[in-house]
């Protein structure tokens, strides 16, 4: 059965994961809501053109009455983003459109999944279920997928093996992560223990150089990216492809607390889950505990009207 998704955003991303959904033609229903000032029919004309190409994919613009029948629904950028704008500067924009249509899509009897792939999608996936109260397994965020992905692409042509033999993962939030090297192998070998073969050309150096990439590159803003990630989520959740990827999930409690993290879960059709609880290195765990402390903090911060502070300082 054909599922129904309603894209809610605006700008560049949603304009790629709908020419990446064209390309592959894959078999959903898809409805646009954008959230800018433009009429929709307009931005979308080209797309829905386009659309009538595919022998699988519909795409039309949205109706309220579509929140009704969706299956899923996926967030992108709610508002566009500045270069070098501020988190909170682009949050207090971002979070009352987020509860605006999250608050019109339950009253509609939206029951679906909710996926995130909007800029910090961290917070916005704790408060996405915070404000609709799906379960925590129905909300998604693309975290730090796109670094994974990267990272493993990275390994196998370092060590020349196939993909499917690698298992290395990027934690923690988009903008603030670690690579999971303790947990890294290639093969049965941990990745780690290639450093004392002389045969590899892999040392401290080369370990430093990958987390540099990671680090120095824009991947959670890409938009390409984000949109790959929406639909290897899309694939697990729909179409029979379960996969265990470095999600943004809501499974951590820590001091009574959801933690919003990006750690590795399951995806499948009944959403997101945990199949173990992973072990870290000791510094590993550190820092990750660090990273969710500070989301924690920051959510924390939001619930408490931090950004409804910084307006009021912003029209004084």
């Amino acid at each position: 059965m054909k599922p129904n998704v309603v894209l809610y955003g605006t700008g560049r991303f949603n304009q790629l994961l709908l020419s990446s959904l064209i390309a592959l033609d894959l078999p959903i229903g898809m409805a646009v809501m954008d959230s800018g000032d433009v009429a929709a029919d307009q931005l979308y004309a080209d797309t829905q053109v386009a659309a009538e190409g595919c022998t699988n994919l519909n795409v039309k613009i949205a109706t309220q009455t579509d929140l009704v029948t969706a299956d899923a629904i996926i967030f992108g950028d709610i508002a566009q983003m500045e270069a070098g704008a501020e988190r909170d500067d682009a949050l207090s924009v971002v979070m009352p459109r987020l509860r605006n249509f999250i608050r019109e899509a339950m009253a509609q009897g939206f029951k679906g999944k909710m996926i995130v792939a909007s800029q910090y999608d961290d917070l916005l996936t704790y408060f996405a279920q915070k404000f609709s109260g799906v379960g925590v397994s129905n909300c998604i965020g693309v975290g730090t997928l796109a670094h994974t992905t990267i990272l493993n692409n990275t390994l196998a042509r370092t060590f020349n093996v196939p993909l499917d033999s690698l298992h290395a993962y990027v934690v923690g939030i988009a903008n603030d992560h670690l690579i999971a090297w303790s947990r890294s192998t290639v093969g049965p070998a941990p990745v780690l223990s290639l450093m004392a073969n002389e045969d590899i050309n892999f040392d401290a150096a080369e370990l430093g150089e990958i987390e540099q990439q990671l680090n120095a590159t824009a991947i959670s803003t890409n938009d390409a990216l984000r949109a790959q990630a929406v639909i290897k989520i899309l694939n697990g959740i729909f179409f029979d492809r379960p996969f265990i990827g470095s999600l943004t999930n809501l499974l951590t409690i820590t001091e009574e607390r959801v933690t919003p993290l990006s750690t590795p879960v399951r995806v499948n059709a009944a959403g997101v889950s945990k199949l173990v609880d992973v072990s870290y290195s000791d510094l590993e765990q550190r820092q990750l505990d660090e990273i969710g402390s500070q989301v924690r903090d920051t959510t924390l911060a939001i619930e408490k009207g931090s950004l409804e502070e910084d307006d009021d300082e912003d029209e004084h």
